[in-house]
Order: C-alpha cells, then sequence, then structure tokens
C-alpha cells in the first residue's frame, strides 16, 4: 500500500508542479522537491525491503508536512471567500481538488511510513 501511495504522491506532486506551480518561489519549489525526494526515498527503502529511516529522511519529512501545511493555508484562503461571496470558478474547484489530494497523500505517507519505520525498529 506505501508503495502505491508513494507512486500516486509523485505523479500528484508532479502534476500539482507543472499546473500549478508557475511563479516558482523558493518555498514552493523546495517544498515539492522534499516531496518528490521523501516518495522517492521510501520506493527506495521498498527496493532495498530496509524500511528504517535513515538521517535524511527526516528533514525531507518535515519539509513536506510544513509545505503541506502551508498548502492547507492556501487552500483556506481560497475557501473562505468562495463561501462568504457563494461563488467558486471552475478553475478554483480544480485547485482546492488538486491541492486537498496532494495535503491528504503528503500527510498520509508521512504518518503511515513513520509508523511502519517505528514497527520495524521495535521489531
Amino acid at each position: 500500500m506505501l508503495q502505491k501511495l508513494s507512486y500516486f504522491n509523485l505523479f500528484v506532486a508532479i502534476l500539482y508542479m507543472v499546473v500549478y506551480l508557475k511563479s516558482g518561489s523558493l518555498t514552493s519549489t523546495s517544498g515539492i522537491l522534499a516531496i518528490v525526494v521523501l516518495n522517492w526515498l521510501a520506493l527506495r527503502s521498498f527496493q532495498l525491503a530496509d524500511y528504517r529511516w535513515k538521517i535524511w529522511f527526516y528533514p525531507f519529512a518535515l519539509w513536506a508536512i510544513y509545505y503541506a501545511g502551508l498548502l492547507v493555508y492556501g487552500l483556506v484562503n481560497v475557501i473562505v471567500p468562495a463561501i462568504e461571496y457563494s461563488f467558486m470558478s471552475n478553475d478554483n474547484l480544480i485547485y482546492v481538488t488538486l491541492t486537498a489530494v496532494l495535503v491528504a497523500g503528503v500527510l498520509w505517507h508521512a504518518v503511515a511510513y513513520f509508523l511502519k519505520n517505528l514497527k520495524t525498529q521495535s521489531s
């Protein structure tokens, strides 16, 4: 399941980058990069059958979670005015949907992989 989730997150992160990352600020570019690297590290650990987190997993996981938090903040700033004015364009709806899927996938992956890491270390 985690391997499929890693592939899914890679696909959604690249799709998000292609569709919505036009300005490319340092935070957004490094956030997408952290998501891609974290999922690549997870896929690599599946190939090696070694689920123990190394030292470089933690910074990428923390940055990916931080970036997911920034995306949630952006979602709130889009959804609240849409509710206030009772209007949401198709572009906003696609942005909200894609961002919500990306955030849910990143958070689910980080928590599930961290729990698998804890289970592996306790064994």
